[in-house]
């Protein structure tokens, strides 16, 4: 029996190295490292030229529109331009008609001027007297009329008129204020012509003979 005891204590301390190597291990004693291989030396070669740009590709579809920006400032104004060409030449206005009566004492009723239907005839009696009367070359015409003439001592204005001038009626709008005066008449005929006439009426004597003067001019609008 004692044989046993020494044989197994024997055996224990055979055992401790072995035991402290385990337990060196397990407390984390760094195993010896694996030597690595050797890789082997990559040379790499030159850069090879740029490839050739590939095709572009396709435009896409416009976005939305986005909203209206802020008015900005007023510019400074730009220097002005050359002048254009001139355009066209427009129509013709109407042309007025020159009235030019004047005639000696004793110079009877004589047409002056014909336009745009309206007649006027003036006359010189013997005594120097002017007269000055209108008419139409339609009947159912219309004409109105105003005189200034100067008198002695105050000048007179007349207002005369014929709603239905005829081609047989003598319109006598100057009446008495037939020296020193001045007279407008406007006339429409019954198809709607107009015509205006400014006059200039005056008596007078040239070496004591009398004369008598109608001037001005007549306007027709169609």
């Amino acid at each position: 029996m004692r044989r046993s005891f020494v044989a197994a204590a024997v055996a224990a301390a055979l055992a401790l190295p072995t035991l402290a190597v385990g337990l060196g291990a397990a407390a984390g004693t760094k195993p010896e490292a694996k030597p690595k291989k050797p890789r082997p030396k990559v040379v790499r070669g030159p850069r090879g030229p740029r490839g050739l740009r590939g095709p572009r590709g396709f435009i896409g579809p416009p976005g939305t529109q986005g909203p209206v920006g802020p008015q900005g400032p007023v510019g400074a104004q730009g220097e002005t331009g050359p002048q254009g060409p001139a355009g066209p030449q427009g129509p013709a206005g109407p042309a007025a008609i020159r009235i030019n009566f004047d005639v000696p004492a004793g110079t009877v009723e004589t047409p002056i001027v014909s336009a745009g239907g309206l007649v006027l005839k003036g006359a010189c009696s013997a005594g120097g007297d002017l007269s000055l009367e209108a008419s139409s070359t339609t009947n159912n015409a219309r004409a109105r009329a105003a005189v200034v003439a100067a008198g002695s001592t105050v000048d007179t204005v007349a207002f005369d008129e014929d709603d239905d001038l005829d081609t047989t009626d003598g319109f006598d709008f100057v009446g008495a204020d037939d020296d020193d005066a001045i007279a407008t008449l406007v006339y429409r005929s019954s198809g709607g012509i107009g015509v205006s006439a400014d006059l200039l009426l005056e008596q007078y004597s040239v070496g004591g003979a009398a004369r008598c003067l109608i001037a001005g001019s007549a306007v027709v609008a169609s």
